[in-house]
């Protein structure tokens, strides 16, 4: 049911907004198709390598020592393909093999274009992969690089064969000069029954023992050894596939496009459920535009528009609530209007709007009731640089409709503008506010011309709602607010009341006002003239 509302919500624009995607794909795939034509010819071959592990025997014995594992074959075949990628079996590669200098080929090619993988953890094969603009210098690569790494360990293997020939024939030398010293020192007793000649037989025996022992292993070495690695598939012209390379450029490059699509799509859509222009207020919302109060830094939050730009948008604005129906066309005491200044969220500045209007209306003569209800965070007197009245509205609610009605009242520094402060916060004053609020209004319709309310957020409580459905007129005070939030506060008010409603955007970059939906009313006659009677 949730997917169901926000695709209900979101659809229109989405569908409105989906040949950008189109659109990016087409351009990707274009741009893929030039970069793929623009890609040589390459050819793909593979050779395949095997690494085993070998027995070793005890000297002299048939007993093996280091018996074959699969699990050791396969160690040695994922360290031999991380080892063949490497600037050192590439250099000895290409350094024994003059057919890839022949064949123009360097030594980038090797390290660029051939790879070695290990297809499994636990195979024991090396898959060994070049790619060529020739087929026939793809199979050259392919198989350089595995006959030159098998040259490359066997080099490595009679290496440590020499290693050990020559640590084993330097043993046995030491024990047979050993030996020979041993001898000589027996040999220089005269008598044959003297102590030392037993010891020193003892050991020469050893030495002797040690160094037959040496010449056995020497005896035992290999006269050459081969690699632990070996070909067993070398590549074949007729094993040679055409690359894709092309067509992986082209894949890539067309999901680049989808995804930049779908980011501007999203993008689109995003800016599409903003408020940005005054324009949109009856496209998107169908409600009355009564217009726009532009951003001004001389404006400072909670302050009064009294000159200026700012003044003058007022005073438009002030004329449009009769204009489009949201106030009535009369409106004098005893038969005074209300008109409810909220917003959807809290920092829109409506406290602002409402006192603007307040001393548009006061200046043409009419008098003016600005009333703060905004009972969990009262702040209206600040606007006029009076003290904060502890009966105020919160008192008058909790004085039983209305009663002491003159207490909460204070005379403003605009002529003819009062204002009923909201006392004490309230943390839930629904209750009160349905309770007593109609006679509070009903009272003070009868003295005043024009009773602003100024309410709290529409989304923050019920408290807006419910004032909604006491006064003749609301004036909804937004900023660039995401559209779901504002049909949200128009859904409520309209489940709960018919009262007229109308949209003021505040703080509206001035590139952005569209000045047709905007009365200009240069003076205070004009205002006065188009104001109810």
């Amino acid at each position: 049911m949730v997917l169901y509302s926000i695709l209900s919500r979101y659809f229109p624009s989405m569908k409105k907004h989906s040949w950008i995607i189109l659109v990016c794909i087409v351009i990707a795939l274009a741009a893929g198709a030039v970069v793929a034509k623009s890609q040589p010819p390459a050819y793909t071959v593979n050779s395949t390598l095997l690494a085993t592990s070998l027995p070793s025997f005890a000297p002299g014995t048939t007993t093996e020592v280091a018996p074959v594992s699969k699990t050791s074959a396969a160690s040695l075949a994922i360290n031999d393909a991380a080892e063949i990628g490497t600037r050192s079996v590439m250099s000895f590669v290409y350094q024994s093999n003059p057919a890839l200098k022949t064949h123009g080929l360097t030594m980038d090619d090797l390290l660029i274009n051939v790879t070695a993988m290990n297809p499994s953890p636990t195979s024991s094969t090396i898959l060994l992969t070049a790619t060529a603009s020739k087929p026939a210098n793809a199979v050259l690569l392919v198989n350089a690089v595995a006959n030159g790494y098998v040259a490359y360990k066997t080099r490595q293997a009679q290496d440590q064969l020499i290693l050990q020939r020559t640590y084993l024939q330097n043993l046995y030398n030491q024990y047979q000069a050993q030996s020979a010293q041993l001898e000589k020192q027996i040999l220089s007793y005269n008598n044959s029954s003297d102590p030392h000649i037993a010891l020193l037989t003892t050991d020469r025996n050893a030495v002797i023992t040690s160094m037959n022992s040496t010449q056995a292993q020497l005896l035992q070495l290999p006269s050459s050894v081969h690699a632990d690695v070996f070909v067993i598939q070398p590549a074949k012209i007729k094993d040679v596939t055409p690359s894709y390379k092309a067509l992986v450029y082209l894949g890539v490059i067309a999901a680049s496009g989808l995804l930049i699509g779908l980011l501007i799509w999203l993008l689109m859509i995003y800016l599409d459920y903003r408020l940005q222009t005054d324009d949109q207020v009856p496209e998107k919302f169908g409600l009355n535009y009564l217009g726009t109060l532009s951003k001004d830094k001389e404006i400072q939050p909670g302050s009064i528009p009294t000159a200026g730009l700012a003044a003058q948008q007022l005073a438009d604005i002030s004329v449009n609530l009769r204009l489009t129906g949201v106030l009535p066309d009369s409106w004098r005491a005893p038969k005074g209007a209300v008109l409810l200044i909220s917003s959807v969220q809290p920092e829109e500045g409506k406290t602002t709007i409402a006192t603007g209007l307040a001393a548009v209306a006061a200046r043409a003569g009419r008098s003016v009731l600005v009333i703060d209800a905004n009972l969990r965070q009262p702040a209206t007197h600040l606007a006029f640089g009076l003290a904060p009245n502890d009966f105020g509205l919160s008192g008058l609610l909790r004085a039983n409709s209305g009663q002491n009605l003159d207490a909460a009242v204070q005379r403003t520094n605009i002529p003819g503008v009062w204002l009923i402060a909201g006392g004490t916060a309230i943390d839930n004053p629904t209750t009160l506010l349905e309770e007593s609020m109609p006679a509070i209004l009903a009272q003070v319709r009868k003295k005043t011309d024009l009773v602003i309310i100024d309410g709290p957020p529409l989304l923050g409580g019920a408290e807006a709602s419910l004032l909604a459905t006491m006064s003749d007129g609301v004036a909804m005070v937004v900023g660039h607010e995401k559209v779901a939030l504002l049909l949200k506060a128009r859904t409520i008010l309209r489940s709960l009341t018919d009262t007229p409603l109308g949209v003021i955007m505040n703080r509206v970059s001035t590139r952005k006002h569209n000045p047709y939906y905007a009365m200009t009313c240069s003076d205070d006659a004009a205002i006065e003239d188009l104001l109810p009677v």
